[in-house]
């Protein structure tokens, strides 16, 4: 069984890109709503929450997890090493992809990882790309009170276009969006920024599907948590 975990309705889009790639999976996903926002907790609280939903998940008979939140990935390498051998964080994935082609990227994210600036050392490891890291953790909030593609509210509206405006003063040619749940406002970001948008949450599915072996005997179940 697969396992998906997020503070909320982010790591959903990380979900059905599994669902999509591995339709007979056996996949659950968990949204730790009661502990959200993640990325306004302190480092040591990140840890706990983090350690906490992987072992659910594995209690339950996941034996791959993918960790489908930024702020939560930023101290995958403060777990232990039980935990860290069936997770996956979504930054790594997503920072090569962007290396490959990005010179001057732009992240937005939570304040934690914006703070922790775990998106500029992880695109370091691949290229020497400029890299801009800001935190637009009110943009999270919305995004669980419903803010999509297609259906966004005036507060919503400000704050993107004010995105699409900073993008432009850097002149960034990329931009990572650095908590998953702004992948649900891909499309709406991709009109305002104009560039190459680079989602964790899909390329750190993709990443975790081509670590699995194709021959699980899987049934397509799905749970929900």
């Amino acid at each position: 069984m697969i396992g998906v975990f997020d503070s909320g309705v982010g790591g959903i889009c990380a979900f059905r890109e599994i669902r999509r790639l591995m339709p007979k999976a056996n996949t659950v996903y968990l949204a730790d709503r009661k502990n959200a926002p993640y990325g306004i907790k302190t480092k040591d609280e990140i840890i706990s929450l983090t350690s906490k939903n992987i072992n659910i998940l594995r209690s339950i008979g996941a034996d791959r997890v993918l960790i489908a939140c930024c702020t939560a990935s930023s101290v995958y390498s403060m777990l232990c090493e039980e935990e860290k051998a069936i997770s996956m964080p979504i930054i790594t994935p997503a920072a090569e992809l962007a290396s490959s082609f990005g010179r001057r990227i732009a992240v937005i994210a939570t304040e934690h990882t914006a703070k922790n600036g775990v998106f500029s050392r992880e695109i370091s490891r691949f290229s020497s790309a400029e890299v801009f890291e800001f935190a637009e953790q009110r943009l999270v909030a919305l995004v669980e009170d419903g803010c999509r593609d297609g259906r966004i509210n005036e507060e919503c509206e400000e704050i993107l276009r004010r995105i699409g405006k900073t993008v432009g003063d850097i002149n960034a040619d990329t931009l990572i969006l650095g908590c998953t749940h702004f992948s649900h406002l891909e499309s709406e970001l991709s009109k305002r920024c104009g560039i190459r948008i680079v989602s964790p949450a899909r390329e750190g599915a993709r990443a975790l599907v081509k670590m699995i072996k194709t021959d699980r005997r899987d049934c397509g179940r799905i749970i929900y948590m």
